[in-house]
């Protein structure tokens, strides 16, 4: 009786061991079950959007190894899975809408500067002229901004362009940023390069961009330099600017956008997105073009951009070459003359090319200096302005001639490029000395000048 006593009692111990600690995991079951909901799950969500959050482990460790604690990391990694996949569904749909409504705002863009450029040739009004060329150059920033966003959400740049001069490209795309006035354009390339069709507009994209992140970040008395290098194996864009600069986490942020490697997600950009860096990340993982940023020697940014052998082509003889530009060093107040702003014609600022005029096949006299342009809409014979001056010697004309047809295909060694404000300033006082000569000349008024006037 006392043996069966002894081990009745001892099967009652443990039965009491064994409850004590199945209530003792229970209890640590239930905390770690706690803290998965309120602590790792959390983290977890935060941990997809910034990698820098750390997700906290288990309360608990030893209740790894045991069923219920493999259960509750089962549940943990089929949460992050379903979160990140939800969360690619949504930023995909709302990527596909926002694709969809830039591509119809672009084309519209697109309309809009086709429209002004046909009426800065077709009416004659100085004061609408200066109008239509600050909304082209208005027209030109909305571009860029729309281009941007598509890029980021996964479509092309757009735009497609023929072979162009580098140095075009560079002086273009300051003509696609505020304070355009404040870049200075510096060209040390042995020879003119050109960048391939199917790059040029990438390439353009990202110099905009980058100049724009420094004219904003910095002072706006303090110039940006711009400078234009040839390196061993390809061409170099080196963009300083001497403003706030960057931290050590913004630079390896940057340098993780730039490197385009990582899939880009709307909801990381911040509010208001900034979208510039992971627009020239997809820029270079999709045609090979490589940036880097680093801290200038003016305490600000130094952005680099390398465009690889294969994106560059020679220059051709049809390709109109800007003139090189030599600044002195930057001074606390801009210049007047900016050298990389477009040239006398408005559109050339929103990056539509004109129609170069054929250099003369030979000598002839000059036309009169305020004679009317020749429009599609004038009559064949319009009154000109009578020459008060005498005519130049035979050889002064051919040479009057030849320098006019180099003036208009633009490759004019030394010539300074006006920014958009004086080309427009410059057109008005051409139209208005064409009026003034209409209204001299004898003879009829033209049928299109009435309905002007009377508009």
């Amino acid at each position: 009786m006392r043996r069966r006593s002894a081990d009745a009692e001892a099967e009652v111990a443990a039965l009491r061991d064994r409850l004590t600690e199945a209530a003792r995991r229970e209890r640590l079951f239930a905390e770690e079950a706690e803290h998965l909901v309120g602590h790792r799950l959390p983290a977890m969500a935060k941990a997809l959007r910034h990698a820098h959050v750390r997700v906290p482990g288990a309360r608990h460790p030893e209740l790894l190894d045991a069923p219920c604690g493999k259960a509750l990391e089962s549940v943990l990694a089929g949460v992050s899975s379903a979160v990140l996949g939800e969360r690619r569904r949504v930023d995909g749909a709302a990527q596909a809408a926002m694709r969809g409504a830039t591509t119809k705002l672009q084309t519209m863009c697109y309309q809009l500067q086709t429209t002004v450029d046909d009426m800065l040739h077709k009416y004659d009004d100085p004061d609408l002229a200066e109008q239509l060329a600050g909304l082209d150059y208005l027209n030109e920033q909305v571009l860029r901004r729309l281009q941007v966003t598509r890029v980021v959400c996964g479509a092309g740049a757009g735009l497609v362009r023929t072979s162009s001069p580098l140095r075009a490209l560079v002086m273009g795309a300051s003509s696609r940023i505020p304070s355009y006035e404040r870049v200075q354009i510096l060209d040390h390339l042995p020879e003119p390069v050109a960048v391939a069709d199917r790059a040029a507009e990438p390439v353009a994209i990202v110099i905009a961009e980058l100049m724009a992140n420094a004219v904003h970040h910095s002072h706006g008395s303090l110039p940006v330099e711009v400078s234009l290098h040839q390196a061993h194996n390809g061409a170099v864009v080196v963009i300083n600017d001497a403003g706030i600069g960057m931290n050590a986490d913004e630079f390896r942020r940057a340098r993780r956008l730039l490197s385009g490697r990582e899939e880009i997600h709307l909801a990381e950009l911040g509010d208001p997105p900034r979208s510039g860096f992971a627009a020239i990340g997809e820029m270079c993982r999709q045609y090979g073009v490589a940036v880097s940023v680093e801290p200038s020697h003016y305490a600000g940014v130094k952005a680099v951009v390398f465009i690889p052998s294969e994106l560059i082509t020679p220059v051709t003889e049809d390709l109109p070459i800007p003139a090189p530009v030599s600044r002195p060093a930057p001074t606390a107040v801009p210049p007047t003359v900016a050298p990389h702003a477009p040239a006398a014609d408005p559109a050339a600022a929103a990056g539509v090319p004109a129609p170069s005029a054929p250099a003369p096949a030979a000598p002839a006299p000059p036309a009169p200096e305020d004679s009317a342009p020749a429009t599609g809409d004038a009559p064949p014979a319009l009154p000109q302005r009578r020459n008060r001056r005498a005519h130049p010697a035979p050889a002064a004309t051919g040479a009057t001639a030849s320098a006019t047809g180099a003036a208009a295909v633009g490759g004019l060694a030394g010539r300074a490029f006006r920014d958009p404000d004086e080309a427009a300033a410059r057109m008005g006082a051409l139209q208005r000395g064409t009026a003034r000569g209409r209204a001299e000349a004898p003879g009829p008024v033209p049928e299109h000048d009435t309905e002007r006037d009377s508009r």
